[in-house]
């Protein structure tokens, strides 16, 4: 008669099974080693002969218990015989150990004097090693088991078993051991009452869920599980105990060493149901073609022991379903549920009968704990094991879903936890994971223990020649390693400095469910981990203060800014790019934080805090992993609220009455740069134009210009007649624009057009610093309200306004109208800064009746004239003289067309839109926009011939190479001196480049409708070509 669910003993089912359904199929296996072998079904009938076989045979050369049960370990190949010596040990009496095939010398002598084990089973597999414990433990008993095909096909006599569940339940049905990780392996004998709740598991699932281990199919169904972990860990004991409890037969794999191409022709020989695979060889199948094609093949897939990387899920799940399943050998299965919404593979909902209390610990993390219930010890293992505990803490921390509260995503565990000395608690797990799943790494451990910092040792996945260049390998890794950085706080973030390579002859250690062994790898590597910290000191010798806190961290930084500037008297609220730091101070200043704090500051994270106290204010959150962040507004409030200070208080008057002037005065800012000069120079030649006031903050501006007239070639004679041009030092920003009243009333009584060119063009620096330029458009604006012709203001800004546009279903051009939310723009100061001005101008037009006209200038080239220089300083020359440095010339500016406009061209372009735009009538609108980009886009790779040429010397050739290797070789360079800053000025500029490099640009191209119909120039415009290319080479010199 069948015991009930739950009372049931799996060599009574096996018994019952041969007897009233010999032919049910109990499992495939392999034929033999090779794959091309081929495969075999056992059926029920030939499994209880088998069991029967052993069992004689035990009893034959071991003996019956006597005075009580005897350990008899078995270590054998990967096979059916695990399963037939479980079973036959229980028919026997004996009790069976399982012992990993990996362990050390002395951790095998450990663990059997632990089991107290004299007696060892073995196959020819496994002889050597066998041997090797022989060697050192000569007292216990050796004797080879029987071969797998002798025990199948034997028509044994049945061995006789009749004890009752009630007289076994407390019994050890085996022993397995724990992995060691933390010091020698612990022997967890587990009962028949434990594999009775094994019974009782699918017979708990809520009514109208599914199992998230068997998904729903039916109890007898027959679905195949395929299962490949070791016979000597828990879960490789699915597959048989599955079977015989609930009827799903199993696969097995030949055994080996696994590898994607063995589980994919397993896979695509055998087709089974589901599948149980561990996430490391599921990344390593993700990244197979073939593989993933088997995968489809499988109605789901589970993975345990460990959590997926989650692009890694997320690929897989295109081509096969995921289950998580957590599990222990103390614990066996959880119960959890498969998740109702697919798209939480990753997360676990438990079974609300199975007694979990998910208990809060810190930041969000909680530890699954079981809790004993009154009629609970039928389907909780925990309390077999432990029978005296009412719960069971098992160290496994989650954290839950922000929308669903009953789901809950593996976190790592207690152990994992990394202490870094400041006391800050750091989990590795979705770093190491992230990471993990790059293609070419096998394992990662992130270290930090008591250390100020995190640290990062990898384990490639090697190449034959076991021969990696450190460097170039972690180059390569380093954008991966950022993306990981970005989800650890900022206390436990991974520093280029702090990463080391394994050695192949040191490979990580595992457990037997593939888990990397941290706490081994940590003993493994102590020497390099602690060469790691060592290096980082002697790099910080200089260093901080003793005594740590903001006071003092002030006033280090205040010695480094002053001893850059050579100002002492820098004030430490002042702006020290205002005081007049340039970027090449800005990397040398990088360096020693970065020297000193062991940190990675950024040239871009310093010029967003441009002040002493805003320096040190932010290192010291970074010090002591916490983050000001919480303080900051928002990019897109900071934006809005400038838009608000500086618009809020227009007057309204929207159709302003503008009287007409027979002549025309213009008002020009920032005529000394490159395009200031050209346009003066186009203003000048325009007889309309009667009188030009040029305003620059410096008091000897008449002089540069002259300077840059003559450098130019253009005719500075009219330079000299104050009647047609008058410079006045101004200050935009200042009530009056900082002139005199009565020159003051002279303007206001004259001026009819405003360009405003005056901006200072730095990439690097935040919006804030641009402030007081921002403030100069609404001084402006205030201007051309206060005065009697309502001056027409041309605002001159940028297609960073613009950067961030993306195309829609209508638009595939950024078109030339108002954008008036901040997230067009690029995410850096300039640009920002000039969509303020833009939205200030716009408001000006529609409260106040201002005449505006907005041109987004896009990438300004040099002349079309012999004479004539692009200044050397901006980002083209910068990036060919850095070429012609490297040797190295990129293939592309990462997805950006020369849609380049040469300045002299520009400059005339800008007149004739506005002559065209100063006629217009009182009923046209008030505000206009135009994008000056070039509409023939011309390819970089067609003036790469040109470039080439000009760049190369017969000793020095200078070779194309995609832009990524360029930043490579830039980036290379650690510590810059004064030669590698001159032969690569790019390197102050790794910001700017990177963002090239990453396709950080304008996305879209721009229309150029407007500007085309208000310029005959503009509509005639031709490309840039390798003519031009080679002139402006030839200008700087290089």
């Amino acid at each position: 008669m069948t015991s009930p669910v739950g009372n049931r003993l799996l060599p009574a089912l096996v018994d019952e099974g041969a007897r009233s359904t010999p032919d049910r199929l109990f499992g495939i296996i392999p034929k033999g080693p090779a794959l091309s072998d081929g495969f075999r079904n056992v059926t029920f009938r030939e499994l209880a002969y088998a069991v029967d076989a052993l069992a004689w045979w035990i009893h034959k050369h071991i003996g019956q218990p006597g005075n009580g049960p005897k350990t008899i370990a078995y270590m054998g190949a990967n096979d059916i015989r695990y399963y037939i010596f479980l079973l036959s040990c229980a028919k026997t009496g004996h009790t069976p150990f399982l012992p990993s095939t990996r362990l050390s010398d002395e951790a095998y002598q450990h663990i059997l004097n632990a089991t107290n084990c004299h007696v060892m089973l073995f196959t020819p597999e496994t002889q050597r090693r066998t041997m090797e414990i022989k060697a050192s433990r000569p007292s216990t008993v050796y004797l080879e088991a029987p071969a797998t095909a002798d025990l199948l096909s034997s028509n044994s006599e049945t061995y006789p078993f009749t004890t009752p569940y009630a007289a076994m339940e407390d019994t050890v049905a085996f022993i397995i051991h724990s992995s060691g990780t933390t010091g020698m392996p612990k022997p967890v004998p587990l009962t028949h009452g434990f594999l009775a709740t094994w019974d009782h598991a699918p017979h708990i699932i809520p009514a109208g869920r599914k199992s998230a281990l068997y998904n729903g199919f039916s109890v007898g169904s027959g679905a195949l599980l395929l299962s490949i972990t070791p016979n000597f860990h828990l879960m490789g004991l699915i597959g048989p105990f599955g079977s015989i409890f609930h009827g799903f037969p199993f696969i097995s794999i030949p055994d080996g060493p696994l590898s994607v191409q063995l589980l994919t022709d397993t896979i695509n020989a055998t087709r089974p149901d589901f599948v149980m695979i561990p996430p490391s060889l599921l990344e390593d199948m993700s990244h197979s073609e073939a593989a993933l094609a088997a995968l489809k093949t499988v109605k789901y897939t589970c993975f345990g022991g460990a959590p997926l990387a989650l692009e890694t899920g997320e690929r897989l799940r295109k081509y096969t379903t995921l289950r998580t399943v957590l599990g222990s050998s103390e614990i066996g299965l959880v119960s959890s549920l498969a998740p109702e919404d697919e798209a939480k593979w990753n997360y676990f909902e438990w079974n609300p009968v199975y007694g979990i209390d998910m208990q809060h610990v810190n930041d969000g993390l909680h530890e699954l704990v079981i809790r004993r219930g009154e009629n609970t010890k039928t389907f909780q293992g925990i309390f077999h094991t432990f029978p005296d505990l009412t719960e069971y803490h098992t160290k496994d921390l989650f954290v839950q879903h922000p929308d669903n509260p009953n789901c809950w995503a593996y976190h790592g565990r207690l152990d994992d936890v990394i202490v870094l000395s400041n006391g800050e608690k750091l989990n590795p797990i979705t770093l190491e994971k992230m990471i993990e799943a790059h293609p070419s790494v096998s394992r990662v451990v992130l270290v930090g223990e008591k250390r100020f910092q995190s640290a990062l040792l990898i384990e490639p996945v090697w190449p034959d020649n076991n021969s990696i260049d450190e460097k170039e390998y972690i180059d390569n890794l380093w954008p991966t390693i950022q993306r990981a950085n970005e989800v650890v706080p900022n206390y436990g973030r991974v520093m280029r400095s702090h990463i080391r390579l394994s050695s192949p002859s040191k490979p990580f250690k595992l457990t037997p469910k593939g888990t990397t062994q941290r706490r081994l790898v940590n003993n493994d590597y102590a020497e390099e981990i602690e060469a790691i910290y060592a290096k980082s000191a002697e790099n910080s010798m200089e260093s901080l203060p003793l005594t740590l806190n903001l006071h003092s961290l002030t006033q280090w930084v205040r010695v480094k800014i002053t001893t850059l500037l050579d100002r002492p008297d820098i004030a430490d609220d002042e702006d020290f790019y205002a005081a007049g730091m340039d970027s090449l101070q800005t990397v040398q200043l990088a360096q020693a934080l970065n020297s000193a704090l062991s940190a990675d500051i950024t040239q871009q994270q310093i010029y967003a805090r441009p002040s002493i106290n805003k320096l040190a204010a932010s290192l010291f959150s970074i010090l002591n992993g916490t983050s000001n962040g919480a303080t900051e507004i928002s990019r897109t409030e900071q934006i809005t609220n400038l838009v608000t200070k500086y618009t809020h208080d227009l007057p309204s008057d929207p159709q302003r009455q503008r009287p007409v002037s027979s002549s025309q005065t213009v008002i020009l800012t920032g005529s000394t740069g490159s395009l200031g000069t050209y346009l003066l120079n186009t203003l000048l030649q325009d007889n309309s134009i009667s009188k030009i006031y040029c305003l620059n903050r410096s008091d000897t501006a008449k002089t540069k210009q002259t300077t840059s007239f003559e450098e130019k070639a253009l005719d500075a004679t009219p330079l000299t007649d104050e009647g047609r041009v008058e410079f006045l030092t101004a200050a935009l920003s200042e009530p009056n624009l900082g002139l005199e009243q009565e020159k003051l009333a002279t303007l206001l009584e004259t001026v009819t057009l405003i360009i405003h060119n005056g901006w200072t063009v730095n990439f690097n620096l935040p919006v804030e610093f641009f402030e007081s330029q921002i403030c100069g458009v609404r001084r402006l604006i205030d201007f051309s309200i206060n005065s009697r012709y309502t001056a027409h203001v041309a605002f001159v800004s940028s297609v960073g306004t613009i950067g961030n546009w993306k195309p829609t279903d209508t638009d595939n051009s950024v078109p030339e109208i108002p954008m008036e939310t901040p997230d067009v723009a690029l995410e850096q100061g300039y640009g920002e800064s000039k969509h303020v001005g833009e939205r200030i101008c716009l408001e000006a037009s529609r409260q106040s009746g201002v005449p505006t006209s907005i041109l987004r200038v896009g990438q300004i080239a040099g002349p079309t004239t012999v004479a004539g220089l692009w200044n050397p300083t901006e980002w083209v020359p910068i990036l060919l003289k850095t070429s012609k440095g490297l040797g190295v010339v990129p293939d592309s500016l990462g997805g950006m067309g020369v849609d380049w406009i040469p300045v002299d061209t520009l400059a005339t372009i800008i007149l004739e839109i506005l002559q065209i735009r100063l006629h217009e009538t009182q009923t046209e609108s008030n505000a206009a926009f135009f994008h000056l980009t070039n509409p023939a886009i011309t390819p970089w790779s067609s003036l790469l011939p040109s470039i080439q040429s000009s760049l190369s010397t017969s000793t020095a050739p200078v070779t194309p190479a995609p832009l990524t290797i360029w930043m490579n070789e830039l980036e290379k360079i650690k510590s810059p001196t004064d030669s590698d800053i001159s032969d690569k000025p790019a390197l102050k500029l790794l910001p700017f480049f990177r963002d090239l490099a990453n396709g950080d640009t304008l996305s879209a191209e721009t229309s150029t409708v407007n500007a085309q119909k208000a310029s005959r120039t503009m509509a005639s415009l031709k490309g840039v070509d390798g003519a031009l290319m080679v002139n402006w080479i030839r200008q700087w010199g290089f």
